[in-house]
């Protein structure tokens, strides 16, 4: 909230989210005195005269006396003058090293979050600098503060040493409050001047308040705008805090609903699930700023839009808003560098296949939304998972090739078959002893799977222009009561009308069930019995992630199982008890597959079959996708693609060094983010950043509490993107260490208590 004039700062009133205690503060500047009131019994200051020049009393800190003031600016760079030669922490270390923290250190996996918090963080995003391709940003929740929020990770010498911190917070102008704590959904990308814009979504934790945002670091990850939620009712009178703060209104707000009644109680429409990308903006499309509450377009070069600061690049933010029953995916634009936004507009759109929505085909009920550019025409693409469906979901793109000015499709790519996972509160009760919610789970764990992936527009233009490739995980070789989670490709190549798919990206054994046992419906539906023992299928990969080189090598990550194929041992035996558990498929690794494209052809839907040229990194089983004319429900006992696959045109590999115990992630393992990342530099490496949970260890005196020893890490790997790249290495040495690792007694707090 703005200070006003004369130097009064207003009331601001703070609360606590467990108890209705308010606590009021009155900050004056008046004669070079400040004055500090309370009424709270949590915070005790000396009697203070208000007016009294002399200051009699002890005065407070100086963190309590300014905690009113905003403190943002609008630099991504500034002096470092005293720089410490010494940048390697030495904290005090009394802990002897066990054996996996010993093995843990003996690859090349870097550890990319550099704090000692031991808390978790999840949900990985990478981007590579175009124009200095040892440069590279990550993000993360992470919960060093106790709380989610935005965490980045920055490198400038190729990943061997890193920088980290907490993006800052919002100002909030608009509320009580002066920031919005609450962060997390980091998505990076790069324009072509090399300036890197950090994507995340906050929100409050006491109420509905949330909002979508984007930062700037023009100094290559290390130093991040503050976003501005305008104050005032007008354009005009729109300012961003007080005295002093030189942040253009509105900077780096994408979209912001502000609470109505201080409850978290769905009352306001909520932001959730943001990515963006970037590229040019396509021929003939001029560049635009927006005012920062009206919304109102203003050309480049007029008041209010100089040409100093259009960016060589538009940006995309594409998110989904929930409010009651409707899920939509939303979208917006900056021209100039994150300083304005587009006003939010729904593209989800309607199709004959999007049934049970609010309107007549309308495609309502969505989520997990990713944007990618053509970097040669600008145009725009975004995959989203759809559920306007009577059982299975499904994926869908719109495409806009104006730059956002109108939108096509939605088009359809595949039934997403994924309601036949096992389910927390419903034949996986141990994981809802465990905290977890409602939520699809895997065999023998715990947190919670998405089926959710990216698409990625092929990079090189001429006959690819119209090429793009999409990657999800899904559940149809397995069954509720043994998962076997598959990533699976599709490739379209007439600009995302027409689908061919699915080709098997990971190359363990798998194969769907069979009629006989029970089929991958059994168990949820009355009357589709399963057999009395479970099935063991295969294994499960899951969270895929894929991008292209400029050369056409396309780089796949997931995480997978297959390494642990008969371990017996586990943190939680209840996950392995019948039937809900199987030997081995228990400790998770970080995968990599990589093939190459170097043809392509036009394939539409009147294409009567797939020339070779448009063949390249597709399986067997891969056909064109038909489009359904009502919302797909697939026949119980029907051979679905996928199953039966023998061609496996994906060179698989295992990128990190060692397993990782999931179970010890996120309170007793119920989570561990819900997406995975990798990126490809103009240099042709791979950047592979991932949670790791090697750090972790048993805590199961305190099942679900972060500490004592559960942790989880950011990592990463580079390694060559070209498919004829080295081998990597098996990492299956002493597993076992892994299955259930106590928590060193030197690391427990010594006054910690047990439930």
């Amino acid at each position: 909230m703005e200070a006003k004039k004369g130097g009064r700062m207003p009331r601001k009133i703070w609360l606590a989210r467990t108890f209705a205690a308010v606590y009021v503060a009155t900050l004056v500047f008046s004669g070079g005195a400040s004055v500090t009131s309370a009424a709270e019994e949590d915070v005790v200051l000396a009697p203070k005269v208000i007016g009294d020049p002399d200051e009699n009393g002890a005065p407070p800190s100086g963190t309590m006396d300014f905690r009113d003031v905003d403190v943002g600016n609008a630099l991504t760079e500034c002096p470092q003058a005293g720089e410490p030669i010494d940048k390697q922490p030495k904290p005090l270390d009394q802990r002897a090293k066990d054996k996996v923290e010993q093995l843990s250190n003996g690859g090349d996996d870097n550890k990319t979050n550099q704090d000692y918090a031991c808390f978790p963080q999840d949900e990985t995003s990478i981007a590579v600098n175009p124009t200095n391709p040892k440069n590279a940003v990550g993000g993360a929740n992470d919960y060093r503060l106790g709380w989610g929020s935005s965490g980045f990770y920055v490198t400038t010498d190729g990943g061997s040493h890193w920088y980290d911190g907490i993006k800052p917070f919002p100002t909030n102008a608009n509320q009580a409050r002066d920031h919005i704590d609450g962060g997390g959904d980091p998505s990076l990308a790069y324009d072509r001047d090399g300036i890197v814009y950090y994507n995340d979504l906050h929100f409050a934790r006491e109420n509905d308040e949330s909002g979508v945002f984007v930062a700037r670091s023009t100094n290559g990850g290390f130093t991040w705008s503050r976003p501005c939620i305008p104050a005032g009712s007008t354009d005009t009178a729109a300012r961003c805090g007080g005295n002093g703060d030189v942040r253009r209104p509105g900077d780096g707000v994408v979209s912001y609903f502000a609470d109505n009644d201080n409850t978290a109680n769905g009352s306001v429409p909520a932001n959730d699930k943001n990515y963006m990308t970037t590229g040019p903006r396509p021929a003939g499309v001029t560049a635009t700023c927006f005012a920062p509450i009206s919304k109102t377009a203003i050309p480049a070069g007029q008041p209010g839009c100089p040409t100093s600061i259009i960016g060589v690049d538009r940006l995309y933010v594409t998110w989904t808003i929930f409010f009651g029953n409707l899920g939509t995916i939303n979208f917006s634009y900056s021209d100039d560098r994150a300083y304005s936004w587009s006003p939010a507009r729904v593209i989800s759109g309607s199709a004959p296949f999007c049934a049970g929505g609010v309107t007549t085909n309308g495609c309502d009920s969505n989520q997990f939304s990713t944007p990618t550019v053509n970097p040669t025409t600008g145009a725009l693409f975004v995959a989203f998972e759809n559920f306007n469906t009577p059982d299975e979901n499904q994926y869908l793109v719109v495409r806009s090739l104006d730059g956002g000015t109108t939108f096509q499709g939605p088009f359809f790519v595949s039934v997403v078959f994924d309601v036949n996972y096992p389910r927390s509160g419903q034949n996986r009760l141990d994981c809802t002893a465990r905290g977890q919610g409602g939520r699809s789970v895997l065999t023998n764990s715990c947190f919670r799977v998405n089926a959710g992936g990216n698409i990625v527009a092929d990079r090189r233009g001429g006959d690819f222009a119209d090429d793009l490739y999409l990657v999800f995980s899904d559940n149809r070789n397995g069954q509720r009561v043994s998962s076997n989670a598959d990533v699976f490709l599709f490739a379209s190549k007439d600009g995302g009308a027409t689908w061919i798919g699915p080709t098997r990206v990971n190359d363990d054994p798998s194969q769907q069930p069979t009629i006989a046992q029970g089929t991958r419906d059994c168990g949820r539906v009355a009357g589709r019995v399963c057999p009395a023992t479970a099935q063991n299928f295969g294994n499960d990969q899951w969270f895929p992630w894929i991008d292209i080189s400029n050369k056409g090598d396309l780089n796949v990550v997931f995480y997978d199982r297959r390494l642990d194929a008969s371990s017996t041992d586990s943190e939680w035996p209840t996950t392995r008890a019948a039937p809900n558990g199987r030997p081995g498929n228990y400790l998770v690794w970080n995968f990599g597959a990589q093939c190459s494209i170097t043809t392509t052809a036009t394939v539409t839907t009147g294409t009567t079959s797939l020339p070779a040229a448009a063949s390249q990194c597709l399986g067997n089983e891969a056909a064109i996708v038909p489009v359904p004319t009502s919302a797909p429900n697939p026949v119980s006992g029907a051979v679905i693609p996928g199953g039966f696959q023998t061609v496996f045109p994906f060179r698989n590999f295992n990128v990190s060094d060692t397993a990782s115990n999931w179970d010890y992630t996120f309170r007793a393992g119920i989570f561990a983010g819900d997406y995975n990342n990798v990126a490809i530099g103009p240099d042709q490496t791979a950047w592979a950043l991932w949670t790791d949970a090697r750090n972790g260890r048993s805590a199961r005196a305190q099942p679900g509490h972060n500490p004592i020893c559960e942790q989880s890490d950011v990592f990463d790997d580079e390694y060559s993107a070209q498919s004829a790249g080295t081998v990597r290495n098996s990492a299956t040495q002493s597993m076992d260490l892994y299955l259930a690792t106590p928590c060193p007694l030197e690391a427990q707090d010594k006054g910690a208590k047990g439930p």
